[in-house]
């Protein structure tokens, strides 16, 4: 049931205040994360290349879960995106050597991966990765 403007929470200060914690932290991951994809993306601005990026690692998370070939209906549904747009990013794409087109769908290009396995941007997001998970778990309370 929705609160009516001036009614009282019922969730108490503490759990509030840990509430906006997890906010704040998810919201440093995200943001590091966004600012080191910008620096892999030297071309255009992470708006001009955000729907890029969604497709890319749609087809990275299908092909590490060992799925079929990742098709352009497939990304628009999972995605929310339309159609044309997952069209324009698979062709951006395939030209810049991150992905493949094979006889019934997309997949990951291995050499493209495997040149930024390494990478400033890469590594920027593991860490901010990996710190949010030990702030996280830091605010848990004991069982």
């Amino acid at each position: 049931m929705a609160k009516m403007a001036g009614e009282t929470p019922t969730n108490s200060d503490a759990a509030l205040a840990k509430r906006h914690r997890q906010s704040a932290i998810i919201a440093r991951l995200t943001v590091a994360s966004f600012v080191a994809m910008r620096s892999g993306y030297p071309r255009k601005h992470i708006g001009a290349v955000f729907e890029e990026l969604l497709v890319a690692l749609a087809i990275r998370i299908a092909d590490d879960l060992g799925a079929t070939p990742s098709t352009a209906s497939g990304l628009s549904k999972r995605l929310g995106l339309p159609r044309s747009n997952v069209r324009r990013c698979l062709d951006a794409l395939i030209s810049e050597g991150v992905i493949r087109k094979e006889e019934d769908g997309y997949r990951g290009e291995l050499d493209w991966l495997v040149s930024r396995v390494d990478a400033d941007y890469f590594l920027k997001i593991r860490d901010a990765i990996i710190t949010a998970a030990d702030e996280l778990k830091g605010l848990e309370l004991p069982a």
